[in-house]
């Protein structure tokens, strides 16, 4: 019953930050729209900041810790790439966020957890071996480059579709790993 209730308050909490500014939703307000007793929001979460943080870390975590182990790479950037189009305003008040609870850093946790994925099943599959500093060079640089594109995307007035934008992505991170085995050796 718990990770209902919780999905219950995020889906309230996600509804009003489509009509107004985090700094005007409170507690009261979320639970009141949630039509639950608002004591029971603090069973859940100390404040709208962990409730917050725990949209970005349920959802993202969806798409991209969910599937790292079974669903390739590439697809799993197509399906967090339209799960943003379709939450896009709501990420667009999240944007506005800044500090510990803001949307970049935690997307950056779980970009670099899919970037370094991508990293390690290229070196198992290519029998490469890379230093462990080119390997933290790589995994940081990637995964700063998707979130700094990522929620530029997500502010765009008039952004690239869904599919322009997810086949760019794919073709930038798959030409920049095919360089990596061109200049290793490992492709010819």
């Amino acid at each position: 019953m718990s990770y209902i209730t919780q999905k219950k308050i995020a889906a309230s909490f996600k509804s009003l930050m489509l009509e107004m500014p985090l700094t005007k939703i409170s507690v009261t307000t979320i639970m009141t729209h949630a039509a639950i007793r608002r004591q029971t929001f603090y069973e859940y979460f100390p404040d709208k900041y962990a409730l917050l943080a725990w949209i970005y870390d349920q959802e993202v975590g969806e798409y991209v810790d969910d599937n790292l182990s079974y669903t390739h790479w590439t697809l799993i950037l197509e399906q967090l790439f339209q799960y943003f189009d379709d939450n896009r305003q709501f990420y667009q008040n999240a944007l506005s966020i800044e500090g510990q609870n803001s949307f970049e850093s935690h997307l950056l946790q779980h970009v670099r957890q899919l970037v370094n994925t991508i990293i390690k099943n290229m070196i198992t599959n290519q029998g490469i071996t890379l230093s462990a500093n080119y390997q933290k060079f790589l995994l940081n640089y990637l995964s700063g480059a998707l979130v700094t594109y990522t929620t530029g995307w997500l502010q765009e007035r008039h952004p690239g579709s869904v599919e322009q934008v997810t086949t760019a992505l794919k073709m930038t991170l798959t030409d920049t790993l095919n360089g990596l085995l061109l200049r290793t050796g490992h492709l010819q």
